[in-house]
């Protein structure tokens, strides 16, 4: 059985890049520089703080990328699913209603934005490193759409992505459809009845009742509709725009994939030989 081509999902890619950027930045290495001449007699004595900030510095440099806990584990179970040809599937109901609002996010994402008329991307993509299907593809960027639960989920600045891991996902999809920009589309839109429901008879069941009234109904669909907020006050866009050091902190981070999946797959196939 042939050891398996591992390429990310751009999805996934967050889960890889722990540690993939802790070679020292140009700036680094001249600071590095300047602290080892003080260090060897040149200049005033190093501090204490100079002392640790030099240390720092020279594990930096001399530590290579590698790979993260968290990373190993995911390439576990990537393992896994080649191995047993299996896929692991993960659904709540957060990813429910993103599924069933996504039409929705668009169409409203579309309308603030002045996009026109649009419809979700279904060209999917891959090259040597990464595969991918991004939301929205449009002349000059790609976007991804995120449906919030409700407003305690929902970004209230758009100052800090809430979740790091997107930053790369959008990376990998600037880079499969040959975009400079990109963006991430939080929107809070009404949750559909099937959802509402499901929420109320679970809350129902939880406080003993077997019957759910139509108080309930309506204090849980006061949560999740949101009629009554202003449809600017729904949307919070983080963009970015295509990154070369990060592409290529991509690529590195897959290779030691690659090189780890290498070491340890004929350990696996060793058991049906």
């Amino acid at each position: 059985m042939q050891t398996p081509l591992f390429k990310i999902r751009a999805s996934q890619c967050g889960k890889i890049m722990g540690g993939a950027f802790s070679k020292p930045t140009d700036k680094q290495i001249e600071r590095l520089n300047e602290l080892q001449a003080r260090a060897n007699g040149e200049g005033k004595p190093l501090t204490d703080n100079m002392k640790a900030e030099l240390a720092d510095l020279i594990a930096k440099r001399d530590n290579p990328p590698m790979l993260q806990a968290g990373a190993k584990t995911y390439l576990q179970q990537w393992m896994k699913e080649q191995l047993y040809n299996r896929r692991k599937e993960f659904s709540n109901q957060f990813t429910e209603k993103g599924l069933l609002c996504e039409d929705a996010a668009i169409s409203f994402v579309s309308r603030l934005m002045g996009y026109g008329e649009i419809e979700k991307n279904t060209v999917f993509k891959e090259n040597d490193y990464c595969t991918g299907t991004a939301d929205l593809v449009l002349r000059d960027s790609v976007e991804d759409i995120k449906n919030s639960w409700d407003v305690f989920t929902f970004p209230l600045f758009a100052t800090g992505l809430p979740e790091s891991d997107y930053y790369y996902q959008l990376q990998v999809y600037m880079w499969l459809y040959g975009k400079e920009r990109a963006a991430v589309n939080y929107c809070l839109i009404d949750a559909p009845e099937e959802i509402i429901d499901q929420v109320a008879r679970s809350q129902s069941y939880k406080a003993g009742n077997s019957e759910v009234d139509m108080e309930l109904y309506d204090e849980v669909r006061l949560k999740m509709c949101f009629p009554d907020i202003h449809p600017r006050l729904k949307l919070k866009r983080f963009e970015f725009t295509y990154n070369e050091i990060a592409i290529a902190g991509i690529q590195q981070q897959v290779k030691l994939c690659r090189e780890y999946i290498n070491r340890e797959w004929p350990k696996l196939i060793e058991l049906i030989k």
